[in-house]
């Protein structure tokens, strides 16, 4: 007799088909001590319950200001989720966009491999049919010319665009086009200057509200202290 199918079964066998983590560097920066100063003032005032869902008003706020100024693309606090880092907003945006189609990534979409494989959805690195594509993941390290091209084919196919701004390039922002616009989530981290903290967020898009509440589903909301914390980052720089 065979073992009864259940939908845990596909999804365990894929987790166990991913690699090992490999262990964080031991020569982490040191914490800011801006950093140090809002945990500590946001530790005094009480801030250790669940934060708002969507993440705390200011850190939202920051996390829109940045946009504006290393993008130029404007965006509502109300629009931002604070999530547990870069990785979380990686797989929620996935799982719920990609929607059983494939994912193109023409940079390789290493940091979403993981994703990827747990919501059993295949990456790309090159176009082929358009309409086996849900998400174009891209990266501000893509070459401009590939971008450019695949942005066309993303508004003439509907597909989201994930823009993942935790990975260091150049490239523009794709929601500067306003016809792309409703269609591109952004997705940053705090990790760089925090390492281990876990506090990223995601942006923008006609689906926000529909990953904020995918997110919410997971996790409730982002740890306080954390969220607190990375407010000190504005102050230290």
């Amino acid at each position: 007799m065979s073992a009864p199918y259940t939908l845990a079964r596909p999804l365990a066998a894929r987790i166990a088909a991913l690699a090992e983590p490999t262990e964080s560097p031991a020569d982490a920066p040191p914490v800011p001590q801006a950093v140090i100063d809002a945990a500590a003032s946001a530790l005094e005032s009480g801030q250790t319950h669940y934060t708002d869902r969507p993440g705390i008003e200011p850190l939202r706020t920051q996390a829109v200001s940045m946009l504006g100024k290393r993008y130029g693309i404007e965006l509502d606090p109300g629009q931002v989720t604070i999530t547990c880092g870069a990785t979380e907003a990686r797989f929620v945006a996935l799982k719920q966009l990609a929607a059983g189609k494939a994912i193109l990534a023409p940079g390789g979409g290493v940091s979403i491999a993981q994703a990827a494989a747990l919501i059993g959805a295949p990456i790309l690195t090159t176009l082929g049919e358009p309409t086996d594509i849900g998400v174009f993941y891209l990266t501000p390290a893509d070459d401009p010319a590939v971008a450019q091209l695949l942005l066309d084919a993303a508004l003439a196919y509907g597909w989201w665009v994930i823009f993942d701004t935790a990975l260091p390039g150049s490239l523009a922002h794709p929601a500067l086009n306003a016809a792309l616009a409703p269609k591109v989530i952004s997705i940053g981290s705090y990790s760089e200057a925090l390492p281990g903290w876990r506090v990223g967020w995601m942006a923008g898009s006609s689906a926000h509200n529909k990953l904020r509440g995918y997110k919410q589903s997971m996790t409730i909301c982002t740890t306080s202290i954390s969220q607190w914390a990375a407010l000190g980052l504005e102050t230290e720089a």
